[in-house]
């Protein structure tokens, strides 16, 4: 399958003459078989680039691809015109419109069919029969978008010359962090201080989630650092069904500043529970040292 003209120099087709010569010169030094005498692929691409840039440099020749395409010199008549460019754009988004889904809209500056000629040509648009216009265009973003996901929204790109139909609208993601949850794919992870007595003798705690509070039990002797998945409450697949898991990790919070009684009642629980968390170690290395 022949390749579109515009993309074997990688120009858009409003490029200028300018822009479609300096393109040709840099690929035609790469590519020149005085460089890659013994490359047979090389050659071949030299051979497509030459004749995309015979085809472009040459206006009259330029006007009749854009209206035909391939079929001008395959002996074909098609009457569209070729599709547009897509769109890239970028835009910034809240942790929470990127897990929940939004619609944006955004004024985008694309080309469009010429208003002065509809289309057909004419000096205004440079006989391209599209100009330049900033218009509103509505972007749906789905739910659970993260950053450096790209949306595709069809036919909203620019507009094809001589009223060939858009290309796509391409959006592109960035999702600002949250304070409080951390985002790993589609799941999320967050940290829950709890007291030592909740740790020790266990607890039943509420702990944030994206659709309100949840419930975690916390089971007698809970060492700080456990983690608790609570299923389907991360973020939703932006390209599937489903949703990921939130894992909550639990943190003993250490008292500090204590009186000279409350350090008593510390040293008085600690000989009670005689608890010895060290005895692995020594065995361990016992002997070795």
């Amino acid at each position: 399958m022949r390749r579109d003209y515009y993309a074997v120099l990688g120009t858009a087709v409003t490029a200028d003459l300018r822009e479609i010569r300096r393109a040709y010169r840099v690929l035609a030094r790469r590519y020149s078989p005085d460089v890659n005498f013994w490359d047979a692929e090389a050659r071949a691409l030299f051979d497509e680039i030459s004749e995309a840039y015979r085809v472009l440099s040459d206006p009259g020749a330029r006007s009749l691809y854009d209206r035909f395409g391939h079929a001008v010199t395959d002996g074909e008549a098609l009457g569209a015109g070729r599709r547009g460019d897509d769109l890239h754009v970028a835009v910034s988004l809240a942790f929470d419109e990127a897990v929940r889904g939004t619609t944006l809209t955004m004024d985008l500056t694309r080309f469009s069919p010429c208003a002065a000629c509809g289309g057909a040509g004419c000096d205004d648009c440079r006989g391209r029969g599209i100009r330049p216009a900033t218009e509103p265009v509505t972007v749906p973003i789905p739910a659970g978008v993260d950053t450096g996901t790209q949306v595709r929204i069809a036919g909203q790109g620019h507009a094809g010359p001589f009223g060939g139909p858009r290309g796509d609208l391409i959006v592109s993601t960035r999702v600002s962090p949250h304070p409080f949850f951390v985002r790993k794919g589609d799941n999320l992870h967050c940290e829950v201080p709890v007291t030592l007595a909740e740790a020790i003798l266990g607890a039943r705690i509420q702990v944030p989630t994206l659709d309100g509070e949840a419930v975690v039990v916390i089971p007698p002797g809970t060492p700080g650092g456990r983690a608790f998945r609570l299923r389907g409450r991360g973020v939703a697949h932006v390209f599937g069904e489903g949703r990921g898991d939130l894992y909550v990790t639990v943190q003993v919070a250490i008292p500090t500043g204590l009186d000279a009684r409350t350090q008593e009642m510390v040293r008085e629980l600690d000989r009670v529970l005689a608890l010895d968390p060290r005895a692995a170690l020594r065995t361990c290395f016992e002997g070795r040292i």
